[in-house]
């Protein structure tokens, strides 16, 4: 599974969250409800051709336990989001792949972490977006 904090559309760094992917590494690793049942890699951008390096952590990868918790992960960004400067918080939603489906979340409702369960257990019986959140498959890019 691979997360990442921004807009949910094209370019995590196009919405003005360049950066709040690393520091949302750094958050979980730190979160022991999500640490203790994964192991958190951080996934840098490719540098372009004739450039030192990538700096610009894009996702991060999740390698999760039997005891892996959805809701803790959702629970996790909605405090994230709100430790954040209110010019922040509307683009810092998070963005969760796995097995070719994508989830955004934005509120961190209940709902959102039942997304979320649903996409890694692979169900794809989702009832479609709610206030705050959405299923998509992920476009070219991702």
């Amino acid at each position: 599974m691979r997360v990442r904090i921004g807009s949910g559309e094209g370019d995590p760094a196009a919405a003005g969250t360049t950066g709040l992917t690393g520091d949302f590494a750094d958050w979980l690793t730190q979160d022991r409800e999500v640490s203790r049942y994964a192991a958190v890699q951080r996934v840098r951008a490719a540098a372009p051709r004739g450039a030192m390096s990538g700096d610009l952590v894009e996702w991060i990868s999740l390698v999760v336990s039997s005891g892996f918790s959805a809701t803790a992960l959702v629970y996790a960004h909605r405090t994230f989001r709100a430790s954040l400067p209110p010019r922040l918080r509307s683009d810092a939603r998070l963005v969760v792949e796995y097995d070719g489906v994508r989830v955004v979340v934005e509120d961190g409702t209940a709902e959102d972490a039942a997304r979320v369960a649903r996409a890694l257990a692979g169900g794809q019986s989702d009832p479609g977006p709610s206030h705050g959140a959405s299923q998509e498959s992920p476009g070219a890019g991702s």
